[in-house]
């Protein structure tokens, strides 16, 4: 079984509800914390990061789910980043602060994450 869908957000208002409507539609819900978790830090690092936080500038979540594993899509519009930054970042943050370890945990979470320009690239194996 082949689905997939797109969502574009501007801003974070309604990014819960649209994690909340993939996890419903697609009916993964033994997987749900750990892709609520994961989409959630990528849509606030792309808010944050890639669109500065500008709520004009559109993200794209794409999802392409194959039965036994989804690939996630998320692209907005700055400029990327390399995927060394992720473990740099997380060797350099200071452990107790606040933020600075989204890209850290979607790491640890999906099983696989590429990076390519301005879109992330991730994918989860599901709990069958």
């Amino acid at each position: 079984m082949r689905r997939k869908g797109e969502f574009i957000l501007y801003g974070l208002s309604k990014y819960k509800e649209t994690i909340d409507e993939i996890i419903c539609d697609l009916g993964v819900c033994n997987d749900g914390f750990d892709i609520r978790l994961m989409l959630t830090e990528a849509l606030t690092n792309s808010f944050k990061h890639g669109n500065k936080g500008d709520k004009n500038k559109p993200i794209y979540l794409r999802y392409f789910y194959y039965g036994t594993y989804i690939n996630f899509e998320i692209e907005d519009c700055g400029n990327g980043f390399h995927e060394t930054q992720i473990y740099d970042t997380a060797l350099e943050e200071d452990i107790l602060s606040n933020s600075g370890r989204g890209l850290f945990i979607i790491s640890s979470i999906a099983d696989k994450m590429e990076v390519k320009n301005n879109v992330l690239i991730l994918q989860k194996q599901l709990k069958v």
